[in-house]
């Protein structure tokens, strides 16, 4: 996963789109950026990732800001 994302690479790579908000809409509020986080990366790396630091931060802000949880609140879930 690379280090720098433009806040257009984020928008493009990270955006929930279609069955995406089928599949974390029963998820709780903690647990939906969580959810989200690994169903974007798997789709754009083939895998899960190892580390919680593989998730660009920008990503993690973005995320969480789409799915209305604070960045922070998923970490408690991991």
């Amino acid at each position: 996963m690379r280090r720098e994302w433009s806040p257009e690479d984020v928008v493009a790579c990270w955006t929930l789109v279609g069955s995406d908000w089928d599949l974390i809409a029963n998820k709780s509020d903690p647990a939906r950026p969580g959810f989200a986080l690994m169903l974007k990366f798997f789709e754009s790396e083939g895998r899960f990732p190892r580390l919680i630091e593989e998730f660009p931060q920008a990503a993690v802000d973005y995320v969480a800001d789409v799915v209305k949880v604070r960045p922070t609140a998923w970490r408690s879930t991991t």
